[in-house]
């Protein structure tokens, strides 16, 4: 597993030809139990757009979808019934569906792909589509430094530990998952994303475009911000827990809209 966004994001992966009228960049909904404050209009709002998706378009969920999502060989979490079904619709009707795991669902299997109709990629999804070079990740490598969540990040994401976590009841794992989400600062809302976008803007020319790409997509920090700058156009979606905004490509234009009822 590689410790850094540099290593992550490899030069040599070819981009995915993709042909769709328009492409959907979504990511930080942190989906959780229905009972929730606030948990009802997020997943209404999104359960609106998803109905709204043409067929002739593409959608990139860019992690961090679900607050935590950890598949078994034969047990996905139901309290996401009414995600699934909106984007199996969504699939059923030609919508094309890609996934990237962020760092709170990463552990998928194959539900995905056999039963929703989803490509699921691994660290990065890189597309060419409407003349544009599109580089997309869920972002939580961007920032540098942070040796120690790095090093967690491999650790959760090892083979080993992860064979191990499925030898757990779906149930106990979900309620140590529950217990560590609610202690999670990136799910909060709150004034100390703003810089951390503002940071990552200010050195996102330097830091983003090395690899054959003109528009970089990332999630993550949940403010939203987008630069254009000298044919570089950098997006940070900003995520459904306070902004419900998203990312939309169409005609080769890029641009960061905010869910209108």
């Amino acid at each position: 597993m590689s410790n850094t966004f540099e290593h992550a994001m490899d030069a040599t992966d070819a981009y995915l030809p993709i042909s769709a009228g328009q492409v959907f960049f979504i990511a930080d909904t942190h989906f959780r139990n229905r009972d929730l404050p606030g948990e009802t209009e997020r997943r209404n709002r999104f359960l609106v757009l998803m109905g709204r998706i043409p067929s002739n378009a593409a959608v990139l969920l860019l992690g961090d979808i679900f607050d935590f999502y950890f598949e078994y060989r034969s047990t996905v979490p139901k309290r996401y019934f009414d995600i699934f079904h909106a984007l199996h619709q969504c699939s059923r009707r030609g919508v094309q569906l890609h996934f990237l795991g962020g760092n709170h669902d990463c552990w998928t299997r194959d539900f995905f792909p056999n039963e929703l109709g989803i490509t699921v990629h691994q660290e990065k999804i890189r597309i060419a589509c409407q003349g544009r070079k599109i580089l997309c990740a869920h972002g939580d490598l961007a920032m540098k430094g942070d040796v120690g969540y790095k090093v967690l990040r491999a650790f959760l994401r090892n083979r080993v530990v992860v064979a191990a976590a499925r030898v757990l009841h779906p149930e106990l794992l979900g309620a140590i998952a529950s217990s560590v989400s609610k202690q999670s600062k990136s799910f909060r809302t709150g004034p100390h994303h703003e810089p951390i976008a503002r940071k990552l803007g200010a050195t996102a020319h330097k830091r983003f475009f090395s690899e054959g790409n003109d528009v970089f997509v990332m999630g993550h920090v949940h403010h939203p911000l987008h630069i254009n700058e000298d044919g570089k156009e950098f997006l940070i979606l900003g995520g459904w827990i306070e902004h419900y905004t998203y990312g939309k490509l169409v005609n080769g234009r890029l641009e960061l809209e905010a869910f209108k009822e």
